[in-house]
């Protein structure tokens, strides 16, 4: 085999690929990536050999046709050393020489094994559908920050995702003390699809490959997603498990609600994070009529008390939270003023921009 391509575009392909290959054993079929060059068309194969699969194709120089696996963290630290020009890629003896274009002392050779012994990767039998890049990657910054971390309640380590009954599009992550809902109504028609739990790596991966423009396609096939994007199909295993019913966490409707301009709120509750007790992370909202007064208090550090003015008619009211639940919502509010909704002290919160849009954050409070 043998090919000439461009570094820059090998390399992002590379890096791409990487991500998707085993890295626990050095010495696995699974932590090579496949090259396949045939007829100037390079195609590149990754895989953990369980739960994910990378296929990429580009153009390429083909002078030699065929096959074969190189080490994939080894290929991408070379060529991360090389200048930006044109390389030559040339399989001799069971070992992969990358050289460059020009007449050049520079030489590596890696070690390379046989393609045959690279595993299959899945294939989609479901039909793929279209949807919009930049209003399924808001949905994720909406909602995969709320993802549990907690292994043994493995169903709430991913982002659930269904079709609802008037034919939007939700996605919902819990850890059990916050909550993160999505809903929208995309321009491409959805197909009924079985809910299903998204890996997060999995929306990762579809982030950092996609331009958040344009359309991609997605697929929910079996115990996989399939996505193709930007040139790239990749696919994950999906989390198994029942995901909780997240409609009874988010109440129906409040007693109670306050409207706040965003970035004083956002300011003061960095100004008060600096006094937590690092343990609890607990901080204090006093509503009262024309201003919430933030508060923190570390009996090694000191305390903090900050006032920020709001529109508020309900009776006076302390509630208590850990402060990084609020913290990243504030930062991906798309407004000026939210507001904060709740029935009592010790119920459910919703934290929501004003006017309303199609997300919600639920947060509970700490007794």
């Amino acid at each position: 085999m043998k090919f000439i391509c461009q570094r820059d575009t090998i390399l992002k392909e590379i890096e791409y690929a990487n991500s998707f290959t085993s890295q626990r054993n050095a010495l696995s079929i699974t932590s090579n990536v496949l090259l396949e060059n045939y007829q100037n068309s390079l195609t590149i194969k990754a895989t953990d050999g369980s739960k994910m699969g990378f296929t990429t194709s580009f153009p390429v120089i083909t002078a030699v046709p065929g096959a074969i696996t190189v080490t994939s963290d080894k290929l991408l630290s070379i060529l991360k050393t090389l200048p930006s020009m044109d390389l030559v890629f040339e399989d001799t003896d069971d070992k992969l020489n990358i050289s460059l274009s020009q007449e050049s002392k520079v030489s590596f050779n890696l070690r390379t094994l046989d393609a045959d012994k690279f595993p299959s990767l899945l294939q989609c039998t479901s039909e793929y559908f279209p949807l919009s890049q930049r209003d399924f990657f808001d949905m994720i910054q909406k909602t995969s920050f709320s993802v549990s971390t907690d292994e043994s309640k493995f169903f709430l380590t991913g982002v659930y995702m269904e079709k609802n009954d008037v034919g939007q599009l939700v996605m919902v992550s819990t850890d059990g003390k916050r909550l993160s809902c999505s809903r929208k109504v995309f321009e491409q028609e959805i197909p009924d699809f079985k809910p299903c739990i998204l890996p997060p790596r999995f929306l990762q991966h579809l982030v950092s490959i996609g331009s958040g423009e344009g359309l991609f396609s997605l697929a929910v096939c079996g115990t996989e997603v399939f996505a193709e994007i930007s040139g790239h199909t990749i696919y994950s295993t999906l989390i198994t498990g029942n995901y909780p019913a997240y409609q009874r966490v988010i109440p129906p409707s409040f007693k109670y609600e306050c409207r706040i301009p965003v970035q004083p709120l956002q300011e003061a509750l960095a100004q008060v994070a600096l006094c937590v007790d690092s343990n609890s992370r607990k901080v204090f909202l006093d509503l009262a009529p024309g201003g919430i007064l933030l508060s923190s208090e570390n009996s090694e550090v000191g305390d903090a008390k900050i006032m920020v003015p709001c529109e508020y008619d309900g009776p006076e009211t302390t509630i208590s939270f850990n402060y990084s639940f609020l913290q990243t919502p504030l930062k991906i509010m798309e407004s000026e003023v939210m507001r904060i909704c709740f029935n009592s002290a010790n119920t459910a919160i919703a934290v929501l921009p004003d006017p309303e849009r199609d997300y919600i954050f639920i947060i509970m409070p700490m007794h």
